[in-house]
Protein backbone atom coordinates (compact mmCIF):
# COMPACT_ATOMS: atom_id res chain seq x y z
CA UNK A 1 0.00 0.00 0.00
CA UNK A 2 1.36 3.40 -1.03
CA UNK A 3 2.06 5.17 2.27
CA UNK A 4 1.84 8.58 0.60
CA UNK A 5 -1.93 8.06 0.49
CA UNK A 6 -2.16 6.78 4.05
CA UNK A 7 -2.52 8.89 7.19
CA UNK A 8 -2.87 6.54 10.16
CA UNK A 9 -2.08 6.81 13.87
CA UNK A 10 1.64 6.98 14.61
CA UNK A 11 0.95 5.02 17.80
CA UNK A 12 0.40 1.90 15.66
CA UNK A 13 4.15 1.48 15.22
CA UNK A 14 5.16 2.64 18.68
CA UNK A 15 7.11 -0.12 20.50
CA UNK A 16 5.10 0.74 23.61
CA UNK A 17 1.98 -0.43 21.77
CA UNK A 18 3.34 -3.65 20.29
CA UNK A 19 6.80 -5.18 20.36
CA UNK A 20 5.73 -8.28 18.48
CA UNK A 21 7.21 -9.02 15.03
CA UNK A 22 4.59 -9.25 12.30
CA UNK A 23 4.54 -11.45 9.18
CA UNK A 24 5.56 -9.76 5.95
CA UNK A 25 2.80 -11.33 3.89
CA UNK A 26 -0.56 -13.02 4.39
CA UNK A 27 -2.44 -15.08 1.82
CA UNK A 28 -6.05 -14.27 0.95
CA UNK A 29 -8.50 -17.18 0.71
CA UNK A 30 -11.88 -16.06 -0.60
CA UNK A 31 -14.97 -18.11 0.20
CA UNK A 32 -17.63 -15.91 -1.39
CA UNK A 33 -18.66 -18.69 -3.77
CA UNK A 34 -19.33 -21.08 -0.90
CA UNK A 35 -19.83 -19.35 2.46
CA UNK A 36 -20.93 -16.15 0.74
CA UNK A 37 -23.60 -18.07 -1.12
CA UNK A 38 -24.97 -19.18 2.23
CA UNK A 39 -26.24 -15.63 2.69
CA UNK A 40 -30.02 -15.76 2.94
CA UNK A 41 -31.59 -15.45 -0.50
CA UNK A 42 -28.32 -15.65 -2.47
CA UNK A 43 -27.94 -18.25 -5.20
CA UNK A 44 -25.09 -18.37 -7.73
CA UNK A 45 -25.29 -20.16 -11.04
CA UNK A 46 -22.20 -21.27 -12.96
CA UNK A 47 -22.01 -17.97 -14.86
CA UNK A 48 -22.11 -15.98 -11.61
CA UNK A 49 -19.41 -18.11 -10.05
CA UNK A 50 -17.12 -17.83 -13.04
CA UNK A 51 -17.58 -14.05 -13.18
CA UNK A 52 -16.79 -13.58 -9.49
CA UNK A 53 -13.93 -16.08 -9.53
CA UNK A 54 -12.37 -14.33 -12.54
CA UNK A 55 -12.51 -10.98 -10.74
CA UNK A 56 -10.98 -12.49 -7.61
CA UNK A 57 -8.22 -14.09 -9.66
CA UNK A 58 -7.57 -10.81 -11.46
CA UNK A 59 -7.01 -8.79 -8.27
CA UNK A 60 -4.55 -11.31 -6.87
CA UNK A 61 -6.56 -13.59 -4.56
CA UNK A 62 -4.41 -16.70 -4.15
CA UNK A 63 -7.12 -19.15 -3.14
CA UNK A 64 -10.75 -19.32 -4.23
CA UNK A 65 -13.23 -21.65 -2.59
CA UNK A 66 -15.59 -22.50 -5.43
CA UNK A 67 -18.36 -24.26 -3.49
CA UNK A 68 -19.48 -27.68 -2.29
CA UNK A 69 -19.83 -30.02 -5.29
CA UNK A 70 -21.75 -32.56 -3.21
CA UNK A 71 -24.73 -30.18 -2.94
CA UNK A 72 -26.05 -30.90 -6.45
CA UNK A 73 -25.01 -31.77 -9.98
CA UNK A 74 -25.45 -28.11 -10.90
CA UNK A 75 -23.06 -27.10 -8.11
CA UNK A 76 -20.54 -29.71 -9.21
CA UNK A 77 -20.69 -28.41 -12.78
CA UNK A 78 -20.35 -24.80 -11.60
CA UNK A 79 -17.23 -25.71 -9.64
CA UNK A 80 -15.83 -27.49 -12.70
CA UNK A 81 -16.39 -24.31 -14.73
CA UNK A 82 -14.54 -22.25 -12.13
CA UNK A 83 -11.61 -24.69 -12.24
CA UNK A 84 -11.38 -24.14 -16.01
CA UNK A 85 -11.75 -20.35 -15.82
CA UNK A 86 -9.28 -19.50 -13.05
CA UNK A 87 -5.78 -18.90 -14.37
CA UNK A 88 -3.61 -18.15 -11.33
CA UNK A 89 -5.36 -18.87 -8.01
CA UNK A 90 -5.74 -22.28 -6.41
CA UNK A 91 -9.33 -23.51 -6.52
CA UNK A 92 -10.57 -25.17 -3.34
CA UNK A 93 -13.82 -26.79 -2.26
CA UNK A 94 -15.34 -27.51 1.13
CA UNK A 95 -16.14 -31.10 1.98
CA UNK A 96 -17.76 -32.64 4.98
CA UNK A 97 -15.57 -35.31 6.49
CA UNK A 98 -17.22 -37.86 4.23
CA UNK A 99 -15.78 -39.81 1.32
CA UNK A 100 -18.66 -39.01 -1.02
CA UNK A 101 -17.92 -35.29 -0.64
CA UNK A 102 -14.31 -35.87 -1.60
CA UNK A 103 -15.44 -37.90 -4.62
CA UNK A 104 -17.70 -35.06 -5.79
CA UNK A 105 -14.87 -32.57 -5.56
CA UNK A 106 -12.50 -34.90 -7.35
CA UNK A 107 -15.03 -35.41 -10.15
CA UNK A 108 -15.26 -31.62 -10.54
CA UNK A 109 -11.52 -31.48 -11.21
CA UNK A 110 -10.61 -29.91 -7.87
CA UNK A 111 -7.15 -30.58 -6.45
CA UNK A 112 -7.52 -28.85 -3.06
CA UNK A 113 -10.11 -29.68 -0.42
CA UNK A 114 -10.93 -28.42 3.05
CA UNK A 115 -12.51 -31.17 5.13
CA UNK A 116 -14.88 -30.01 7.88
CA UNK A 117 -16.38 -31.66 10.93
CA UNK A 118 -17.92 -30.53 14.20
CA UNK A 119 -15.49 -30.17 17.11
CA UNK A 120 -17.58 -28.46 19.81
CA UNK A 121 -19.92 -30.28 22.21
CA UNK A 122 -22.79 -28.13 20.92
CA UNK A 123 -22.33 -29.23 17.32
CA UNK A 124 -21.51 -32.84 18.18
CA UNK A 125 -24.71 -33.10 20.22
CA UNK A 126 -26.74 -31.74 17.30
CA UNK A 127 -25.27 -34.42 14.99
CA UNK A 128 -25.25 -37.18 17.57
CA UNK A 129 -21.47 -37.61 17.25
CA UNK A 130 -19.10 -38.89 19.90
CA UNK A 131 -15.50 -37.67 20.07
CA UNK A 132 -14.44 -41.03 18.68
CA UNK A 133 -16.79 -40.58 15.72
CA UNK A 134 -15.28 -37.20 14.93
CA UNK A 135 -11.69 -38.40 15.15
CA UNK A 136 -12.47 -41.35 12.88
CA UNK A 137 -14.15 -39.10 10.29
CA UNK A 138 -11.19 -36.71 10.31
CA UNK A 139 -8.54 -39.36 9.72
CA UNK A 140 -10.52 -41.47 7.28
CA UNK A 141 -11.58 -38.57 5.04
CA UNK A 142 -8.21 -36.85 4.97
CA UNK A 143 -6.40 -40.09 4.18
CA UNK A 144 -8.94 -40.82 1.45
CA UNK A 145 -8.46 -37.38 -0.13
CA UNK A 146 -4.69 -37.77 0.05
CA UNK A 147 -4.98 -41.14 -1.70
CA UNK A 148 -6.59 -39.29 -4.60
CA UNK A 149 -3.63 -36.93 -4.81
CA UNK A 150 -5.48 -33.97 -3.33
CA UNK A 151 -4.02 -31.25 -1.14
CA UNK A 152 -5.95 -31.20 2.14
CA UNK A 153 -6.77 -28.85 4.98
CA UNK A 154 -8.66 -29.65 8.16
CA UNK A 155 -11.51 -27.27 9.08
CA UNK A 156 -12.44 -27.54 12.77
CA UNK A 157 -16.06 -26.38 12.88
CA UNK A 158 -16.94 -24.33 15.98
CA UNK A 159 -13.39 -24.63 17.27
CA UNK A 160 -13.80 -21.60 19.51
CA UNK A 161 -16.40 -23.46 21.60
CA UNK A 162 -14.60 -26.81 21.64
CA UNK A 163 -12.99 -28.46 24.65
CA UNK A 164 -9.34 -27.51 24.33
CA UNK A 165 -8.17 -31.04 25.08
CA UNK A 166 -10.34 -32.54 22.37
CA UNK A 167 -9.44 -29.74 19.97
CA UNK A 168 -5.79 -30.67 20.37
CA UNK A 169 -6.59 -34.33 19.64
CA UNK A 170 -8.55 -33.33 16.54
CA UNK A 171 -5.84 -31.14 15.04
CA UNK A 172 -3.11 -33.65 15.81
CA UNK A 173 -5.16 -36.50 14.32
CA UNK A 174 -5.74 -34.41 11.19
CA UNK A 175 -2.07 -33.70 10.67
CA UNK A 176 -0.19 -36.69 12.08
CA UNK A 177 -2.65 -39.41 11.06
CA UNK A 178 -4.73 -37.84 8.31
CA UNK A 179 -1.82 -36.12 6.64
CA UNK A 180 -3.48 -32.69 6.40
CA UNK A 181 -1.17 -30.13 4.81
CA UNK A 182 -2.86 -27.26 6.65
CA UNK A 183 -5.39 -26.58 9.39
CA UNK A 184 -8.07 -23.92 9.84
CA UNK A 185 -9.08 -22.27 13.12
CA UNK A 186 -12.81 -21.58 12.82
CA UNK A 187 -15.00 -19.19 14.79
CA UNK A 188 -18.22 -20.53 13.26
CA UNK A 189 -20.61 -18.42 15.30
CA UNK A 190 -18.46 -15.33 15.65
CA UNK A 191 -18.39 -15.73 19.43
CA UNK A 192 -14.67 -15.35 20.15
CA UNK A 193 -12.83 -12.21 21.17
CA UNK A 194 -9.67 -11.13 19.34
CA UNK A 195 -7.73 -12.18 22.45
CA UNK A 196 -9.23 -15.66 22.20
CA UNK A 197 -8.31 -15.93 18.52
CA UNK A 198 -4.77 -14.85 19.31
CA UNK A 199 -4.53 -17.42 22.14
CA UNK A 200 -6.00 -20.30 20.12
CA UNK A 201 -3.83 -19.54 17.10
CA UNK A 202 -0.74 -19.80 19.29
CA UNK A 203 -2.09 -23.02 20.80
CA UNK A 204 -2.81 -24.71 17.47
CA UNK A 205 0.57 -23.69 16.08
CA UNK A 206 2.22 -25.30 19.09
CA UNK A 207 0.31 -28.54 18.43
CA UNK A 208 0.92 -29.05 14.71
CA UNK A 209 3.81 -28.06 12.39
CA UNK A 210 1.72 -26.99 9.39
CA UNK A 211 0.42 -23.61 8.18
CA UNK A 212 -2.71 -22.30 9.86
CA UNK A 213 -5.60 -20.38 8.32
CA UNK A 214 -8.32 -18.47 10.15
CA UNK A 215 -12.04 -18.32 9.37
CA UNK A 216 -14.13 -15.81 11.33
CA UNK A 217 -17.82 -14.89 11.33
CA UNK A 218 -19.22 -11.55 12.33
CA UNK A 219 -22.04 -12.16 14.82
CA UNK A 220 -20.60 -9.68 17.33
CA UNK A 221 -19.11 -7.40 14.68
CA UNK A 222 -15.62 -8.74 15.43
CA UNK A 223 -14.90 -10.77 12.29
CA UNK A 224 -12.16 -8.50 10.96
CA UNK A 225 -10.66 -7.83 14.40
CA UNK A 226 -10.53 -11.56 15.19
CA UNK A 227 -8.97 -12.29 11.80
CA UNK A 228 -6.26 -9.70 12.35
CA UNK A 229 -5.60 -11.01 15.87
CA UNK A 230 -5.00 -14.49 14.45
CA UNK A 231 -2.59 -13.06 11.88
CA UNK A 232 -0.67 -11.33 14.68
CA UNK A 233 -0.36 -14.72 16.34
CA UNK A 234 0.92 -16.41 13.19
CA UNK A 235 -1.97 -17.31 10.90
CA UNK A 236 -0.64 -17.53 7.35
CA UNK A 237 -3.95 -17.40 5.49
CA UNK A 238 -7.18 -15.49 6.08
CA UNK A 239 -10.65 -16.55 4.95
CA UNK A 240 -12.79 -13.68 3.68
CA UNK A 241 -15.83 -12.94 1.53
CA UNK A 242 -16.67 -10.06 -0.78
CA UNK A 243 -18.92 -7.53 0.98
CA UNK A 244 -18.74 -9.65 4.13
CA UNK A 245 -21.36 -12.04 2.76
CA UNK A 246 -22.09 -15.25 4.60
CA UNK A 247 -24.52 -17.11 6.80
CA UNK A 248 -26.23 -15.07 9.54
CA UNK A 249 -24.22 -11.85 9.87
CA UNK A 250 -21.58 -12.91 7.37
CA UNK A 251 -17.83 -13.38 7.33
CA UNK A 252 -14.79 -11.14 7.60
CA UNK A 253 -14.89 -8.78 4.62
CA UNK A 254 -12.11 -8.93 2.02
CA UNK A 255 -11.72 -5.17 1.57
CA UNK A 256 -11.75 -4.45 5.30
CA UNK A 257 -9.27 -7.23 6.09
CA UNK A 258 -6.93 -6.21 3.26
CA UNK A 259 -6.99 -2.53 4.24
CA UNK A 260 -6.50 -3.36 7.94
CA UNK A 261 -3.54 -5.66 7.27
CA UNK A 262 -1.86 -3.46 4.67
CA UNK A 263 -2.76 -0.03 5.99
CA UNK A 264 -2.62 -0.47 9.76
CA UNK A 265 -0.09 -3.28 10.12
CA UNK A 266 2.04 -3.00 6.99
CA UNK A 267 1.43 -6.65 6.05
CA UNK A 268 1.30 -7.33 2.31
CA UNK A 269 -1.66 -9.27 0.89
CA UNK A 270 -0.60 -8.98 -2.77
CA UNK A 271 -4.08 -7.71 -3.62
CA UNK A 272 -4.66 -5.08 -6.30
CA UNK A 273 -6.43 -2.53 -4.10
CA UNK A 274 -7.96 -0.71 -7.05
CA UNK A 275 -9.85 -3.85 -7.99
CA UNK A 276 -11.74 -4.05 -4.70
CA UNK A 277 -14.38 -1.45 -5.51
CA UNK A 278 -15.35 -3.00 -8.83
CA UNK A 279 -15.39 -6.44 -7.25
CA UNK A 280 -17.71 -5.22 -4.50
CA UNK A 281 -20.11 -3.61 -6.96
CA UNK A 282 -20.16 -6.70 -9.18
CA UNK A 283 -21.06 -8.97 -6.26
CA UNK A 284 -23.65 -6.45 -5.09
CA UNK A 285 -25.23 -6.56 -8.55
CA UNK A 286 -25.20 -10.35 -8.77
CA UNK A 287 -26.57 -10.97 -5.27
CA UNK A 288 -28.91 -7.95 -4.94
CA UNK A 289 -27.54 -7.61 -1.41
CA UNK A 290 -26.96 -3.87 -1.14
CA UNK A 291 -24.07 -2.56 0.92
CA UNK A 292 -24.50 0.07 3.61
CA UNK A 293 -23.16 3.45 2.45
CA UNK A 294 -21.25 3.46 5.76
CA UNK A 295 -19.29 0.31 4.89
CA UNK A 296 -15.53 0.78 5.26
CA UNK A 297 -13.38 0.99 2.11
CA UNK A 298 -16.11 0.34 -0.49
CA UNK A 299 -19.10 2.19 1.02
CA UNK A 300 -20.62 5.15 -0.85
CA UNK A 301 -20.00 7.55 2.05
CA UNK A 302 -16.32 6.77 2.58
CA UNK A 303 -15.07 9.67 0.46
CA UNK A 304 -18.16 11.89 0.54
CA UNK A 305 -18.23 14.99 2.73
CA UNK A 306 -21.34 16.97 3.69
CA UNK A 307 -20.64 19.04 6.82
CA UNK A 308 -19.38 22.55 6.11
CA UNK A 309 -16.65 22.28 8.73
CA UNK A 310 -15.40 19.00 7.26
CA UNK A 311 -15.58 20.29 3.69
CA UNK A 312 -13.43 23.28 4.62
CA UNK A 313 -10.76 20.94 5.99
CA UNK A 314 -11.00 18.62 2.99
CA UNK A 315 -10.46 21.46 0.54
CA UNK A 316 -7.56 22.85 2.57
CA UNK A 317 -5.78 19.59 3.41
CA UNK A 318 -7.40 16.15 2.80
CA UNK A 319 -5.38 14.24 5.48
CA UNK A 320 -7.20 16.33 8.08
CA UNK A 321 -10.36 14.31 7.45
CA UNK A 322 -9.11 11.09 5.84
CA UNK A 323 -7.23 8.05 7.12
CA UNK A 324 -6.63 6.85 3.58
CA UNK A 325 -7.05 8.52 0.22
CA UNK A 326 -9.50 7.51 -2.53
CA UNK A 327 -6.57 7.02 -4.93
CA UNK A 328 -5.74 3.79 -3.10
CA UNK A 329 -8.99 2.16 -4.20
CA UNK A 330 -9.48 4.01 -7.48
CA UNK A 331 -12.30 6.14 -6.09
CA UNK A 332 -12.67 9.91 -5.79
CA UNK A 333 -13.73 12.55 -3.30
CA UNK A 334 -17.18 14.07 -3.48
CA UNK A 335 -18.72 17.05 -1.71
CA UNK A 336 -22.51 17.04 -1.31
CA UNK A 337 -24.94 19.79 -0.32
CA UNK A 338 -27.49 19.87 2.50
CA UNK A 339 -28.59 21.86 5.53
CA UNK A 340 -25.13 21.07 7.00
CA UNK A 341 -23.27 22.86 4.21
CA UNK A 342 -21.13 25.92 4.79
CA UNK A 343 -19.87 28.77 2.62
CA UNK A 344 -16.89 26.69 1.57
CA UNK A 345 -19.22 24.09 0.07
CA UNK A 346 -21.06 26.72 -1.97
CA UNK A 347 -17.81 28.26 -3.15
CA UNK A 348 -16.56 24.81 -4.17
CA UNK A 349 -19.63 24.16 -6.33
CA UNK A 350 -19.54 27.63 -7.85
CA UNK A 351 -15.85 27.28 -8.71
CA UNK A 352 -16.47 23.87 -10.24
CA UNK A 353 -19.16 25.45 -12.46
CA UNK A 354 -16.94 28.42 -13.33
CA UNK A 355 -19.43 30.85 -11.77
CA UNK A 356 -18.48 34.01 -9.86
CA UNK A 357 -20.60 35.38 -7.04
CA UNK A 358 -20.36 38.18 -4.50
CA UNK A 359 -20.15 37.42 -0.79
CA UNK A 360 -23.77 38.36 -0.13
CA UNK A 361 -24.88 36.19 -3.06
CA UNK A 362 -22.94 33.22 -1.68
CA UNK A 363 -24.67 33.76 1.66
CA UNK A 364 -28.08 33.83 -0.02
CA UNK A 365 -27.34 30.68 -2.00
CA UNK A 366 -26.21 28.95 1.20
CA UNK A 367 -29.38 30.03 2.98
CA UNK A 368 -31.58 28.59 0.23
CA UNK A 369 -29.55 25.37 0.08
CA UNK A 370 -29.97 24.91 3.82
CA UNK A 371 -33.72 25.61 3.68
CA UNK A 372 -34.19 23.14 0.83
CA UNK A 373 -32.13 20.51 2.65
CA UNK A 374 -34.31 20.95 5.74
CA UNK A 375 -37.50 20.75 3.67
CA UNK A 376 -36.29 17.59 1.88
CA UNK A 377 -34.69 16.05 4.97
CA UNK A 378 -31.86 15.10 2.69
CA UNK A 379 -29.32 16.18 0.10
CA UNK A 380 -29.68 18.98 -2.42
CA UNK A 381 -29.00 17.75 -5.96
CA UNK A 382 -26.80 19.43 -8.54
CA UNK A 383 -29.90 20.32 -10.56
CA UNK A 384 -31.56 21.93 -7.54
CA UNK A 385 -28.39 23.84 -6.74
CA UNK A 386 -28.21 25.13 -10.33
CA UNK A 387 -31.78 26.45 -10.05
CA UNK A 388 -30.97 28.23 -6.80
CA UNK A 389 -27.83 29.77 -8.29
CA UNK A 390 -29.71 31.03 -11.37
CA UNK A 391 -32.42 32.59 -9.17
CA UNK A 392 -29.93 34.33 -6.88
CA UNK A 393 -27.59 35.55 -9.61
Amino acid sequence: MDSSYLWISHFNSDPAVSQEPLPQTVEIYDTTLRDGEQTIGVCFDAQDKVRIATLLDRIGVKRIEAGMPIVSEADKQAVAEVVKAVKNAEVWTLCRCAREDVDASHEAGVKNVICEVATSPYKMKAYGYTEEDVLHKIVDTLQYAKSKGMKTAFFAVDATRADVGFLEKAYKAAVFEGGASEVVLVDTLGVATPETMYYLTKKVKSWVPVPLAVHCHNDFGMGVACTVAAVRAGAATVHVTVNGLGEKTGNADIAEVVFALEGLYGISTNIDLKGLLGLSKAVEEITSVMMSPLKPVVGKNVFQRESGVTVAQLVAYPPAVEGYAPELIGSQREIVLSKKSGKGSIEHFLKKAGVSAKSDQVSEILKRVKNLGIAKKGLVSQEEFDVIVSEVL
